[in-house]
């Protein structure tokens, strides 16, 4: 481990309010969570991300994932009802410690929630998912990645684990793909307001096991050039990714108003679900990407095929607005992540494709 790689963790734990921070190479967050081997096979993972399901049936098995129907609090709850897990509740008598070595026999709960995410980009009220996991015995994870840790402090708002894929702190230069994971502190609060938090110190204990304590980390196996990328992606982040938030709320004004897009999820439009949420939940804007719906007449995969902004060829996370089909090419749901790019130049380009594909004319 060098000391470049401890310090550049010990600022990204610093910025996230968390106890410690590891990076480790991984595709996306669910491959890191299977690759820790956090999720034993007694355990039980209940998900909400109804926008990468095949990513987590792909890593875990059905006898330890539940999905969620809602981001919400009576959604997680009745998932882990559901389940008939002997999680629910927390640890029992005679069952072992979250925080027990490999080998050993669990019956865990997590939780997994994104604080950007799912189709339609939702919102959860982490503070009130957090003290329901506490009362249900249930690590709370968060997913942060689109929103970044600029862009949301999950473990201040009461997570247990945040996960984030580093793409968009390293612009999409990485040679390969990393992961970040921070823990939240157990103990918060000074003399009367001091307070522990179990499930914190235990999710601490079962990660230090695998990626090593708060001073003796994993070797994150990746040469200077990508170490100095994170490095200058941190020190850069903040300006770029208010652009990036700058940028998606011009584009999703843009669209709400377009008479020929039947629906714009962004959690900054006030007719968004989550808006009251997420002004409380997410700092400096409202996140990087915008969901929308093209007409019937249209799918996905041709609109993003003709329009000039779509940016397939450009990595993930970089300075070009980038586009998905969000539910398949032969769907009608577009993901669109803004980039450094002149918004109205993205504009331009979609009212073009809009006109062609949506509307064209008369033969």
């Amino acid at each position: 481990m060098t000391q470049a790689n401890t310090e550049l963790e010990r600022e990204f734990s610093a910025a996230g309010c968390a106890r410690a921070s590891w990076f480790v190479r991984a595709q996306n967050v669910p491959q890191t969570i299977a690759k820790l081997g956090l999720v034993g096979p007694s355990d039980r993972l209940v998900v909400r991300a109804n926008d990468f399901t095949a990513a987590y049936l792909r890593f875990f098995g059905t006898g330890t994932l539940t999905f969620a129907k809602d981001q919400t609090v009576e959604a997680f709850m009745d998932a882990t009802r559901a389940s008939n897990h002997p999680a629910a509740g927390g640890p029992k008598e005679g069952h072992a410690s979250y925080a027990d070595g490999a080998g050993a026999r669990f019956d865990r709960l997590f939780w997994l929630v994104n604080s950007i995410g799912c189709r339609g980009l939702r919102v959860p009220d982490i503070r009130a998912l957090a003290a329901a996991a506490r009362e249900a015995g249930a690590i709370l994870i968060v997913d942060n990645t689109v929103a970044s840790s600029w862009g949301c402090k999950p473990l201040a708002l009461g997570a247990h684990i945040a996960f984030e894929a580093l793409d968009r702190v390293a612009s999409g230069a990485l040679a390969a793909k990393a992961v970040a994971i921070s823990v939240a502190r157990s103990v918060t609060g000074r003399g009367r307001k001091q307070r522990t938090d179990e499930l914190a110190h235990q999710a601490y204990c079962l990660l230090a096991q695998r990626l090593g304590g708060e001073r003796s980390q994993l070797v994150f196996n990746v040469d200077g050039a990508d170490l100095n990328i994170i490095e200058n992606g941190l020190n850069t982040l903040a300006a770029r990714m208010q652009q990036h938030v700058d940028h998606a709320r011009v584009i999703a004004e843009y669209l709400s108003a377009h008479p020929l897009v039947p629906r714009v999820c962004y959690p900054g439009l006030t007719s968004h679900p989550d808006h009251a949420i997420a002004a409380q939940v997410l700092q400096h804007g409202f996140g990087p990407a915008v969901d929308f719906e093209l007409p019937d007449s249209v799918t996905a995969g041709e609109f993003i095929e003709g329009c000039t902004c779509s940016g397939r060829p450009y990595p993930a996370g970089g300075a070009h607005t980038r586009m998905s089909a969000l539910c398949g090419d032969e769907a009608h749901f577009i993901r669109l992540f803004a980039g450094l790019d002149d918004p109205i130049d993205i504009v331009d380009s979609l009212e073009q494709a809009m006109r062609l594909y949506c509307n064209p004319p008369h033969a």
